[in-house]
């Protein structure tokens, strides 16, 4: 049998939760969402029609929650409108922050938990955050658009 024969027929485990990941998965089932762990160790699940993404491999909880990707790049001039929506968004919305990479565009927000629980108090304000801070730069990339 072949290397590549002996890695496809070999099934992959899934990983372990970290103790931060099984506190936030229990925490997001108590509140009503359907979270799962994705092959990384992190933990994502769906609010109201996106994907949002916990950073929990590394059992450090200070990156709260990040919206991967929820806005696709084209070209350069599209790149460019969205650093004019990312900052934009950033001077009317006070949480997170957008980051424009090379063909996706992101959200996230950070902060420096005193303890491992601490992700509780302000998890789902975070949500409410990212999910505003989104629709601030969607707003400017249509309006930019329409110009």
């Amino acid at each position: 049998m072949s290397d590549l024969e002996l890695t496809a027929a070999t099934p992959t485990t899934p990983p372990v939760p970290t103790p931060y990941a099984a506190a936030a998965l229990d925490f997001l089932a108590e509140e009503g969402f359907r979270p799962a762990l994705d092959d990384e160790g992190d933990v994502i699940f769906k609010y109201e029609g996106h994907t949002y993404l916990l950073l929990t491999a590394s059992d450090e909880p200070t990156v709260l929650t990040l919206l991967p990707f929820f806005w696709p790049l084209d070209d350069a001039a599209e790149r460019a409108r969205a650093m004019a929506a990312a900052m934009y968004a950033h001077r009317h919305v006070r949480i997170g922050r957008v980051t424009v990479l090379e063909e996706n565009v992101s959200a996230s927000v950070n902060a420096y938990l005193p303890d491992e629980s601490s992700f509780r108090a302000v998890l789902l304000s975070s949500l409410e955050g990212l999910k505003y801070l989104s629709i601030e730069f969607r707003k400017h990339m249509h309006a930019q658009l329409e110009n």
